[in-house]
C-alpha cells in the first residue's frame, strides 16, 4: 500500500472514532429516550382513554331517556291538569265540604 493512501486511510479512520462514532452514539441515545418518553405518553393515553370510555359509556341509556322523554312529559303535564282541578275544586268548598257563596 502506498505511503499517502495509508496516511490518508489512517486520518480518516481516526476521524471516524473520534467524530463520527461518539456523534452516532448521542444520536442513538436521544432516539431511545425519545421512544420511552413515547411509549411513557402513549400508556398515559391509554389509560386516559380507558377513563373517558368507562365515564361516557351511560351515553345509550341517555339516548332511551331522551326517546321517553316526550311520554314522561305528556305525563307530567296531565299530572299538572289533574292537580289544578282538584285545587280548584277543594277551593270552591268550604272546610266542612259545603260549597261557598
Amino acid at each position: 500500500m502506498n505511503r499517502g493512501v495509508g496516511a490518508i486511510w489512517s486520518g480518516m479512520l481516526v476521524v471516524t472514532v473520534v467524530a463520527v462514532v461518539p456523534a452516532v452514539v448521542n444520536l442513538l441515545r436521544r432516539a431511545l429516550a425519545a421512544a420511552r418518553n413515547i411509549e411513557q405518553y402513549s400508556a398515559e393515553i391509554l389509560a386516559g382513554g380507558v377513563g373517558i370510555a368507562g365515564n361516557t359509556e351511560s351515553v345509550a341509556s341517555l339516548k332511551e331517556t331522551i326517546a321517553v322523554a316526550p311520554g314522561l312529559l305528556a305525563g307530567a303535564q296531565s299530572i299538572e291538569g289533574h292537580a289544578a282541578a282538584i285545587k280548584s275544586a277543594l277551593g270552591a268548598t268550604g272546610e266542612g265540604g259545603e260549597a261557598q257563596p
